[in-house]
Protein backbone atom coordinates (compact mmCIF):
# COMPACT_ATOMS: atom_id res chain seq x y z
CA UNK A 1 0.00 0.00 0.00
CA UNK A 2 1.42 3.28 -0.86
CA UNK A 3 3.57 5.03 1.27
CA UNK A 4 3.47 8.84 0.05
CA UNK A 5 6.59 11.39 1.23
CA UNK A 6 6.01 14.69 2.34
CA UNK A 7 5.95 16.86 -1.21
CA UNK A 8 7.35 20.29 -1.50
CA UNK A 9 9.33 21.04 -4.60
CA UNK A 10 9.50 19.20 -7.80
CA UNK A 11 12.65 17.02 -7.78
CA UNK A 12 14.77 16.03 -11.01
CA UNK A 13 14.29 12.53 -10.34
CA UNK A 14 15.05 9.83 -13.31
CA UNK A 15 12.26 7.56 -13.38
CA UNK A 16 13.04 4.00 -15.04
CA UNK A 17 11.96 0.42 -15.11
CA UNK A 18 13.10 -1.43 -12.30
CA UNK A 19 16.38 -3.83 -13.51
CA UNK A 20 17.91 -6.73 -11.61
CA UNK A 21 21.04 -5.08 -10.68
CA UNK A 22 18.81 -2.53 -8.58
CA UNK A 23 16.52 -4.76 -7.43
CA UNK A 24 18.63 -4.93 -3.67
CA UNK A 25 18.59 -1.13 -3.12
CA UNK A 26 15.58 -1.19 -4.29
CA UNK A 27 14.19 -3.69 -1.40
CA UNK A 28 16.15 -1.43 1.07
CA UNK A 29 14.57 1.83 -0.32
CA UNK A 30 10.87 0.11 0.02
CA UNK A 31 11.48 -1.84 3.55
CA UNK A 32 12.84 1.85 5.25
CA UNK A 33 9.87 4.00 3.46
CA UNK A 34 6.82 1.32 5.12
CA UNK A 35 8.99 0.93 8.57
CA UNK A 36 6.95 3.11 10.81
CA UNK A 37 3.81 3.01 8.90
CA UNK A 38 0.44 2.45 10.83
CA UNK A 39 -0.31 -0.73 9.12
CA UNK A 40 3.11 -2.04 9.21
CA UNK A 41 3.59 -1.60 12.64
CA UNK A 42 0.08 -3.41 13.51
CA UNK A 43 1.05 -6.42 11.51
CA UNK A 44 4.75 -6.74 12.37
CA UNK A 45 3.82 -5.71 15.73
CA UNK A 46 7.38 -4.87 17.10
CA UNK A 47 8.05 -1.76 19.17
CA UNK A 48 12.28 -2.29 17.77
CA UNK A 49 12.42 -0.46 14.40
CA UNK A 50 15.41 -3.07 13.57
CA UNK A 51 12.43 -5.79 13.39
CA UNK A 52 10.00 -4.10 11.22
CA UNK A 53 12.93 -3.00 8.75
CA UNK A 54 14.33 -6.58 8.73
CA UNK A 55 10.67 -8.38 8.40
CA UNK A 56 10.06 -5.63 5.19
CA UNK A 57 13.00 -6.83 3.87
CA UNK A 58 11.96 -10.29 3.75
CA UNK A 59 8.66 -9.18 1.92
CA UNK A 60 9.85 -7.34 -0.42
CA UNK A 61 12.57 -9.43 -1.47
CA UNK A 62 9.34 -12.05 -2.16
CA UNK A 63 7.11 -9.34 -3.48
CA UNK A 64 9.43 -7.40 -5.93
CA UNK A 65 10.67 -10.00 -8.53
CA UNK A 66 6.96 -11.03 -9.04
CA UNK A 67 5.95 -7.84 -9.76
CA UNK A 68 8.94 -6.61 -11.95
CA UNK A 69 7.97 -9.81 -13.99
CA UNK A 70 4.40 -9.95 -14.17
CA UNK A 71 3.14 -5.93 -12.96
CA UNK A 72 4.80 -2.30 -13.67
CA UNK A 73 7.77 -1.65 -11.34
CA UNK A 74 8.94 2.25 -11.44
CA UNK A 75 12.36 3.11 -9.54
CA UNK A 76 13.17 6.88 -9.32
CA UNK A 77 16.91 7.85 -9.00
CA UNK A 78 17.94 11.08 -7.45
CA UNK A 79 21.49 12.23 -7.16
CA UNK A 80 23.08 9.29 -8.13
CA UNK A 81 20.96 7.08 -5.48
CA UNK A 82 17.61 5.02 -5.59
CA UNK A 83 15.34 7.57 -4.10
CA UNK A 84 11.81 5.51 -4.43
CA UNK A 85 9.96 3.10 -6.00
CA UNK A 86 6.21 2.59 -7.21
CA UNK A 87 4.38 -1.02 -7.47
CA UNK A 88 1.81 -1.19 -9.83
CA UNK A 89 -0.46 -4.32 -11.54
CA UNK A 90 -2.09 -3.85 -14.95
CA UNK A 91 -5.89 -4.29 -16.44
CA UNK A 92 -6.58 -8.10 -15.01
CA UNK A 93 -3.15 -8.61 -13.43
CA UNK A 94 -4.44 -8.58 -10.05
CA UNK A 95 -3.67 -10.62 -7.96
CA UNK A 96 -0.28 -11.29 -8.69
CA UNK A 97 1.04 -14.61 -8.80
CA UNK A 98 2.38 -16.15 -5.59
CA UNK A 99 6.59 -15.20 -5.00
CA UNK A 100 8.58 -19.04 -5.99
CA UNK A 101 8.33 -21.43 -3.31
CA UNK A 102 11.36 -20.56 -1.89
CA UNK A 103 10.99 -17.04 -1.69
CA UNK A 104 7.85 -17.98 0.14
CA UNK A 105 9.38 -20.00 2.98
CA UNK A 106 12.45 -17.46 2.50
CA UNK A 107 10.22 -14.76 4.04
CA UNK A 108 7.99 -17.05 6.33
CA UNK A 109 11.18 -17.84 8.13
CA UNK A 110 12.55 -13.87 7.89
CA UNK A 111 9.07 -13.06 9.13
CA UNK A 112 7.50 -15.40 12.00
CA UNK A 113 4.45 -17.16 11.18
CA UNK A 114 2.17 -15.47 12.74
CA UNK A 115 3.37 -11.99 11.19
CA UNK A 116 2.79 -13.91 7.62
CA UNK A 117 -0.80 -15.05 9.04
CA UNK A 118 -1.73 -11.33 9.70
CA UNK A 119 0.03 -10.11 6.61
CA UNK A 120 -2.88 -12.76 5.04
CA UNK A 121 -5.01 -11.43 6.92
CA UNK A 122 -4.53 -7.93 5.63
CA UNK A 123 -4.57 -8.91 1.63
CA UNK A 124 -7.81 -10.81 2.24
CA UNK A 125 -9.61 -7.73 4.13
CA UNK A 126 -7.96 -5.94 0.80
CA UNK A 127 -8.75 -8.06 -1.38
CA UNK A 128 -12.82 -8.29 -0.53
CA UNK A 129 -13.25 -4.76 -1.75
CA UNK A 130 -11.38 -4.72 -4.43
CA UNK A 131 -12.45 -3.48 -8.27
CA UNK A 132 -13.50 -6.36 -10.34
CA UNK A 133 -13.64 -4.25 -13.48
CA UNK A 134 -10.15 -3.76 -15.67
CA UNK A 135 -8.44 -0.97 -13.65
CA UNK A 136 -4.57 0.01 -12.78
CA UNK A 137 -3.89 -0.48 -9.02
CA UNK A 138 -0.94 1.06 -7.16
CA UNK A 139 -0.07 -1.58 -4.65
CA UNK A 140 3.09 0.38 -3.34
CA UNK A 141 4.45 3.51 -3.38
CA UNK A 142 7.55 4.46 -1.15
CA UNK A 143 10.28 6.97 -1.14
CA UNK A 144 12.97 6.56 1.19
CA UNK A 145 12.74 8.79 4.27
CA UNK A 146 16.14 10.61 3.69
CA UNK A 147 14.80 11.44 0.35
CA UNK A 148 11.33 13.21 1.11
CA UNK A 149 9.97 16.13 0.89
CA UNK A 150 11.71 16.95 -2.79
CA UNK A 151 8.90 15.45 -5.57
CA UNK A 152 10.24 11.92 -5.39
CA UNK A 153 6.62 10.67 -4.69
CA UNK A 154 4.60 13.05 -7.17
CA UNK A 155 7.27 12.13 -9.72
CA UNK A 156 6.72 8.40 -9.52
CA UNK A 157 3.17 8.98 -9.34
CA UNK A 158 3.02 11.04 -12.33
CA UNK A 159 5.34 8.96 -14.53
CA UNK A 160 2.70 5.72 -13.69
CA UNK A 161 -0.39 8.01 -14.04
CA UNK A 162 0.96 8.55 -18.06
CA UNK A 163 0.82 5.10 -18.79
CA UNK A 164 -2.41 4.69 -16.84
CA UNK A 165 -3.72 7.40 -19.01
CA UNK A 166 -2.35 5.90 -22.37
CA UNK A 167 -4.46 2.80 -21.40
CA UNK A 168 -7.61 5.07 -20.49
CA UNK A 169 -7.46 2.54 -17.62
CA UNK A 170 -9.17 3.39 -14.22
CA UNK A 171 -6.47 3.59 -11.54
CA UNK A 172 -7.52 2.07 -7.83
CA UNK A 173 -5.17 2.31 -4.48
CA UNK A 174 -5.75 2.18 -0.88
CA UNK A 175 -4.06 4.20 1.82
CA UNK A 176 -3.28 3.97 5.31
CA UNK A 177 -2.21 7.51 5.27
CA UNK A 178 -4.56 10.20 6.42
CA UNK A 179 -1.83 12.91 5.48
CA UNK A 180 -2.26 10.88 1.88
CA UNK A 181 -5.38 11.66 1.00
CA UNK A 182 -5.17 15.00 0.07
CA UNK A 183 -1.88 14.18 -2.41
CA UNK A 184 -3.61 11.51 -4.35
CA UNK A 185 -6.87 14.10 -4.77
CA UNK A 186 -4.76 16.71 -6.43
CA UNK A 187 -3.53 13.40 -8.82
CA UNK A 188 -7.34 12.97 -9.17
CA UNK A 189 -8.21 10.18 -7.71
CA UNK A 190 -11.67 10.56 -4.78
CA UNK A 191 -11.85 8.48 -1.49
CA UNK A 192 -14.77 5.61 -2.08
CA UNK A 193 -14.64 4.19 1.42
CA UNK A 194 -13.11 3.66 4.80
CA UNK A 195 -12.25 0.32 6.30
CA UNK A 196 -10.64 -0.86 9.71
CA UNK A 197 -8.16 -4.06 9.40
CA UNK A 198 -5.75 -4.70 12.25
CA UNK A 199 -7.27 -1.70 14.30
CA UNK A 200 -5.65 0.64 11.22
CA UNK A 201 -8.45 2.73 8.87
CA UNK A 202 -7.29 2.45 5.84
CA UNK A 203 -9.12 4.30 2.94
CA UNK A 204 -9.77 3.41 -0.66
CA UNK A 205 -9.41 5.76 -3.55
CA UNK A 206 -10.46 5.45 -7.27
CA UNK A 207 -9.44 7.96 -10.77
CA UNK A 208 -11.74 7.77 -13.35
CA UNK A 209 -10.24 6.73 -16.82
CA UNK A 210 -8.64 9.49 -18.59
CA UNK A 211 -7.43 10.16 -22.65
CA UNK A 212 -3.81 10.30 -22.64
CA UNK A 213 -2.93 13.89 -23.29
CA UNK A 214 -2.12 14.65 -26.37
CA UNK A 215 1.91 15.15 -27.47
Amino acid sequence: MPELPRQNRPAAASIVSLCSRDLPRVVEVLARAFRDNALNRATVRSIRSDDRLRSNRHGMRALLPVAQRYGRVLVANLDGVVAGSLVAVPPDGFPLPPPALMRRLRCLIGQGWRTTLRWGEVFDALEAFHPKGPHCYLGTLGVDPAQQSRGVGAGLLAAWLREVDQQSMPAYLETDGPGNIGFYERAGFAVQGEMVILGVSVWRMHRPARAASPK
